[in-house]
């Protein structure tokens, strides 16, 4: 009987930072890690949807599309690309082995998965046997591991009562971060028109570009009505889970309190101290102070006042939060 492991699930607001929380707990060696984020669940027509059903969710179900023997087989010629039998190409093909590997065998438990979740049994069964798939996902190149950790594998709009069912038992971290510096990020990685599916003329791009627009305030009104709906899920959160179960993470925190927060994230876990061979080896908080800040590059002042809403969230959160005092409140 293998034992149950704990799911511990990443999840940022979209240039949140999020990426440094999954870098610092590579660092523990109780932990391991699922590659890349996890849409097998969140994707739309994927398993969250078919698990929804029952509240008039008519998403069409496309676990099969993504599951198909075509897909299989596209990650096998992954591994030995015929045609671009170039020298990083061939020095690449152990890692590509690994990677491909893995994702075979998760598409695998998915097909499996989807054979039941299409069946006639009931909700019930079909939440107890999703909960079992996430169980062996996390198996997976895993034997011994207490800890598995999901990057990504929640949206904001999934009914909190079916993925906490699924994931369960979970250990949610929330990353946010001063959405003026979210908003810098997302135009600096060049994602700002990203809705609008350019070059593409797409059903969501032209829904969007009917109510906002296209333009670059447009573009800045879509990802701040966005953003205040992220914080409004965070505070929903709040309501539905205990404290045991959510910890909301300042990324400016993180970065400038490091020892602080790191006993308070292990506390919240309930782990033990990082291997000290990787001590600060993929995350270093110095590095991260160079992306605190950079609004002042990157917004106009009148996009800066737009924010001004979010910022009071932002603010008050963070003063409500106390992450600094979680281990002392938990040992409380």
């Amino acid at each position: 009987m293998n034992k149950e492991k704990t799911n511990i699930l990443i999840v940022g607001l979209l240039a949140t930072g999020s990426s440094a929380m999954v870098d610092l707990l590579r660092e523990y060696d109780e932990i391991h890690i699922v590659q890349n984020e996890f849409n097998d669940f969140r994707a739309p027509g994927l398993v969250a949807d078919q698990l929804d059903n029952q509240q008039d969710n008519e998403f069409k179900n496309e676990i099969g599309r993504i599951t198909s023997l075509k897909s299989r087989l596209r990650l096998i010629y992954g591994i030995f690309p015929i045609l671009k039998w170039e020298i990083k190409t061939i020095l690449e093909v152990k890692h590509r082995f690994k990677y491909n590997l893995i994702r075979i065998k998760q598409l695998n438990l998915l097909k499996r998965l989807n054979t039941i979740l299409v069946s006639t049994i009931s909700v019930e069964e079909k939440f107890h046997q999703a909960n079992h798939w996430i169980q062996e996902v996390g198996r997976i190149n895993n034997p011994s591991k207490e800890f598995v950790l999901f990057d990504q594998p929640l949206l904001s709009t999934i009914n909190t009562g079916i993925w906490e069912r699924v994931f369960n038992p979970f250990k949610l971290i929330v990353v946010y971060r001063d959405p003026k510096d979210q908003l810098a990020e997302i135009i600096k990685k060049g994602i700002l028109y990203a809705p609008y599916g350019a070059p593409n003329v797409t059903y969501s791009g032209v829904a969007l570009e009917s109510i906002f627009g296209r333009n670059r305030e447009s573009a800045i009104t879509i990802h701040i009505n966005a953003i205040k709906k992220r914080f409004e899920w965070i505070d929903n959160l709040k309501n539905e889970l205990n404290r045991d179960s959510l910890l909301l993470v300042d990324f400016e925190g993180l970065v400038n309190n490091y020892n602080e927060y790191k006993i308070a994230i292990e506390s919240f876990i309930g782990i033990k101290n990082q291997n000290k061979s990787k001590y600060k080896l993929y995350f270093d908080p110095e590095n991260a102070k160079e992306s605190i800040g950079i609004y002042n590059k990157f917004l106009k002042k009148d996009e800066i006042h737009f924010l001004s809403d979010a910022d009071k969230w932002y603010f008050n959160t963070i003063k409500e939060t106390q992450i600094i005092n979680y281990s002392s409140f938990s040992e409380s």
